[in-house]
């Protein structure tokens, strides 16, 4: 258990670093999975969240409907759950020397998570009656893009590839910094959705 704390917070402050890295270093690694296909689903879903009015996110809380009830629950685990699985990858890029071996199924199983994902925030939007707004058209099809590419598994395969075998430890702390800015993105918006956790202090 402490292994597994120690390899966490190797990780954070990995990923903090990587804020400190000069911008020519992203440059010059041309990555096929950008961090605009990373991100922009985030910022656009999370923008959309932004500009409801808190009434009718308090009343899609409040909603007693048993099925939309599981999907909150669904979006929530799911959104821990990639988390958690972007912070594993993490932990093995760092760790483990065989790790591009296994970055295929990394890919694979990030695009399978991330479909429930979408999969939930549509019944969401359906909900709130807000499927068929052109900003939430744009956000479910720049989704579909990192779906997609993430299910290809080579983009995501030579990114990895390309950043452990240039021997440059800058590229692949970006990369683990682009991945987990995305996972934060993802955590961020479902907080937005289900409101803030009052069994908290």
């Amino acid at each position: 258990m402490m292994g597994s704390s120690i390899l966490l917070l190797r990780c954070l402050l990995l990923t903090c670093l990587a804020g400190f890295i000069s911008p020519h270093a992203n440059a010059q690694f041309n990555t096929s999975l950008t961090d605009s296909i990373y991100h922009q689903p985030w910022i656009l879903h999370n923008k959309i969240l932004d500009q409801l009015p808190e009434s009718q996110l308090r009343m899609l809380r409040e909603n007693t409907d048993a099925e939309l009830g599981r999907t909150l629950i669904y979006l929530d685990t799911d959104a821990k759950y990639f988390k958690n699985q972007v912070l594993e990858a993490i932990n093995q890029l760092f760790g483990f020397p065989q790790f591009s071996e296994m970055a295929g199924e990394v890919s694979k199983n990030w695009s399978e998570t991330l479909l429930r994902v979408d999969r939930n925030l549509s019944v969401i939007y359906e909900q709130l009656g807000i499927q068929d707004d052109p900003s939430v058209l744009e956000a479910h099809a720049t989704t579909q893009i990192l779906i997609e590419a993430l299910a290809k598994q080579q983009p995501f395969e030579k990114d990895v590839l390309n950043s452990l075998g240039r021997g440059v430890r800058e590229l692949a702390v970006s990369m683990a910094n682009r991945w987990w800015l995305g996972s934060e993105g993802l955590t961020t918006l479902v907080t937005k959705i289900k409101g803030p956790d009052l069994s908290k202090d």
